[in-house]
């Protein structure tokens, strides 16, 4: 391939919305955000925890079909033992009722305990697993995209994307200096002490780092005019959204608003 072939290929990329290659991940952005808050919400409106675990178990499923199980799943297994099971244990316990299977001071576990503490970390759960998902299926830079699309002004998307890529820096640049430390003989494993000496002296350098970056940053987005009084280009693209996921979305908030006034209603 010669040069300017390879050029001409290069620069084709750009003329097309980006491809994600699932059709779930390739959705609009905002569309995924208003059909995860729907799941989300949705066990609120009725009673007991039935809905609440069944929407729990519809995450993995949406994973799965997107493609991103291998991130989601093992994500927020560790969130359902390190938040919902403490919170189940500390309802199930503490909650008052009658004919309790036994005391022990202020612990008093009944029935009625036990399943107000499902109900209530299975909610928990709901909405933890509504913003882990969206994260695993859309990526930051997209979200900004999107919402700049809806027009949101671009300094607003980008203190948002630069926040969360100052995050991800800060932790690189700290993984970066602790095996520097390493390398140099440093102790960096053991007791809890011995961690802090090794971990409180990385913090000046990662973070005179990050000031470095910052810089950096505003130098790229001066000499890219990014204050112009005009429109911006991007280099990426997204797809336009598609007439059903417009339906699709509509259908879900309706079904929860369906569901909100049944409850009210007594119909369920």
């Amino acid at each position: 391939m010669t040069t300017e072939s390879g050029t001409a290929v290069y620069a084709e990329r750009f003329r097309h919305p980006a491809d994600r290659h699932n059709a779930i991940r390739n959705m609009d952005p905002i569309v995924v955000f208003v059909v995860l808050v729907a799941l989300a919400v949705l066990p609120i409106a009725f009673p007991g925890f039935v809905v609440a675990a069944i929407v729990c178990l519809i995450y993995p499923l949406i994973a799965i079909v997107a493609g991103v199980a291998r991130e989601f799943i093992p994500t927020y297994l560790k969130l359902f033992l390190g938040v919902g099971l403490v919170l189940f244990v500390l309802r199930a316990l503490f909650i008052q009722g009658e004919d309790p299977f036994f005391r022990w001071g202020n612990i008093a576990p009944t029935m009625a305990g036990i399943q107000e503490g499902l109900r209530f970390s299975l909610l928990v759960m709901t909405i933890c697993g509504a913003v882990t998902l969206f994260f695993a299926v859309v990526t930051v830079r997209y979200l900004m995209l999107a919402l700049e699309q809806l027009g949101v002004t671009p300094r607003a998307t980008y203190v948002v994307l630069a926040s969360f890529q100052t995050i991800t820096d800060l932790g690189a640049n700290a993984r970066t200096v602790l095996e520097a430390q390493q390398s140099r003989g440093i102790e960096t494993q053991g007791s809890i002490i011995t961690r802090a000496r090794a971990f409180f002296p990385i913090l000046a350098p990662v973070f005179l780092a990050a000031l470095n970056q910052t810089e950096e940053r505003a130098i790229a987005l001066d000499a890219r005019a990014f204050n112009a009084a005009t429109k911006h280009s991007h280099l990426v693209t997204l797809r336009r959204t598609r007439p059903w996921e417009i339906v699709f979305a509509v259908l879900v908030v309706l079904g929860v608003v369906f569901a909100f006034i049944g409850t009210g209603l007594k119909w369920f």
